[in-house]
């Protein structure tokens, strides 16, 4: 899962950038699609950023988590050593950064999702996906963007 989107200032430490209210509403839709999908991980390795440990708790899960200096802007090789080391949890929850998130997404996929925001991976995307820790590959279960989870507008009553 890469982190929901987060405020920007000039001048501000990225490390220490928060989310925007939009970003905490979309962690929440994100928790409550996982809840609803049975997709609830075990345990979760989380970005120290601030906008990382944000999203997680907005995600309202309960699983514990670690909060590691070295998933922040880490290399898809980086995140891939932190999934392996997790030896003994059954569903795992990795929150990081683009650009290293998407290109481990694309990496451990057999089939990409049709589903074009796979591509640009933007704030909130979410990959879920049945991983062979021998093999290095992994099959495609779910994929999900907080655009797709976003309350559907009414169309307005009366003359338009």
């Amino acid at each position: 899962m890469r982190h929901t989107h987060a405020d920007w200032a000039p001048g501000q430490d990225d490390h220490a950038r928060p989310l925007s209210p939009r970003g905490q509403d979309e962690a929440r839709r994100l928790g409550n699609w996982l809840r609803k999908s049975g997709h609830l991980p075990s345990h979760a390795l989380v970005s120290d950023a601030k906008r990382t440990g944000q999203s997680f708790a907005a995600l309202a899960l309960s699983c514990p988590a670690d909060a590691l200096a070295e998933l922040y802007l880490a290399e898809p090789a980086s995140l891939r050593a932190a999934i392996n080391a997790q030896r003994n949890t059954d569903c795992l929850l990795l929150l990081a950064h683009n650009p290293g998130i998407a290109e481990l997404a694309s990496a451990l996929v057999q089939t990409p999702p049709a589903h074009a925001a796979f591509y640009t991976y933007p704030p909130g995307a979410t990959l879920v996906l049945n991983c062979d820790p021998q093999g290095g590959t992994a099959q495609l279960i779910d994929f999900t963007t907080p655009a797709d989870l976003a309350p559907q507008k009414r169309a307005p009553k009366g003359p338009i």
